[in-house]
């Protein structure tokens, strides 16, 4: 059997069974087209599924490091074969996965830009509206994602406490405590723009006309990343996007909290405690000051 043909039944097991996107499937299909591009001068005949071995996904890997392929897109190319000889292994359509015992390129590890913790405050004081300042109080003290702000509804939120109920990635649901500061805005927002929400009613909205009409929708992602991208052109930093203020919350939590990294994974509602570690990254100027305590009592050397 040709492991192309062996590849389709993959992506349909992706499509019904994974519920994959058009999108991804189709890239799925460009990355492996490019492994069996590379087979042609490698497998003498139609590429079949016995042709699949470690020797051939290694050479591929070389080959593709010989082409000067950054070590990213080598990573997700590899990884592409190795899902298809999970799936394969497992639908015993092959013995073994030969993607086991290849050794793909280390992540690079990419530390975010994070914003000032007085640039975060300029922002808050800047904005010139009820509803966006709230937005972004739920971002940088709560450390929310902008996914997570646009599902909340008016019940979600508890003016004694902060957020009795946030959706989050993978469909978690989690609390998230405010301090006053926070919650000062955001029942501001609620008592003014919002007064006899129902508990059903989104959290935020956007208010529009149609056929002369008013109306009003849950705000978007999209809305809110264009609300962020505006508000950073007027304070002179035009970088800003949503996600940099989850990472500012993190940065600052971490300083606040001397260091207590398991607070900062709890309020990020961080699965993996080795995703908060990145916040323990110190910016050069930080450094320097931990490096000068050397300096003190004389440095202890005579």
């Amino acid at each position: 059997m040709r492991l192309s043909a062996l590849f389709e039944e993959f992506t349909q097991y992706l499509k019904v069974e994974r519920g994959a996107t058009h999108r991804s499937i189709d890239t799925y299909r460009r990355y492996f087209t490019y492994f069996v591009t590379f087979t042609k001068d490698q497998v003498k005949g139609p590429l079949l599924i016995a042709d699949f071995t470690p020797e051939l996904c290694r050479s591929y890997q070389y080959f593709m490091a010989a082409k000067e392929l950054q070590p990213g897109s080598i990573r997700v190319r590899l990884a592409v074969l190795g899902s298809f000889g999970k799936w394969a292994v497992k639908h015993s359509r092959l013995e073994k996965n030969p993607m086991e015992i290849i050794t793909l390129p280390a992540k690079k590890s990419r530390v975010p830009a994070v914003p000032k913790w007085e640039a975060v405050e300029e922002f808050l004081t800047r904005c010139p509206r009820l509803r966006d300042k709230a937005m972004l109080a739920l971002m940088v003290y709560g450390g929310l994602r902008r996914s997570e702000v646009v599902r909340l509804n008016v019940g979600d939120y508890q003016p004694q406490f902060g957020l009795r109920r946030v959706l989050g990635k993978g469909g978690h649901e989690g609390t998230v405590p405010l301090p006053e500061v926070a919650r000062t805005i955001a029942n501001e927002y609620l008592a003014k723009e919002r007064p006899g929400a129902a508990a059903g009613e989104p959290l935020f909205l956007v208010r529009y006309s149609y056929g002369g009409e008013r109306k009003s929708r849950r705000i978007s992602g999209q809305r809110v990343w264009k609300i962020v991208k505006d508000l950073g052109k007027r304070v002179g930093v035009d970088t800003i996007h949503p996600h940099a203020f989850r990472h500012a919350c993190g940065v600052e939590l971490l300083k606040r909290s001397s260091g207590n990294l398991r607070a900062v994974q709890e309020h990020l509602r961080h699965a993996d405690i080795q995703t908060t570690t990145i916040y323990t990254r110190l910016a050069p100027h930080d450094l320097q000051k931990v490096v000068n305590l050397f300096d003190q009592n004389g440095g202890g050397v005579q």
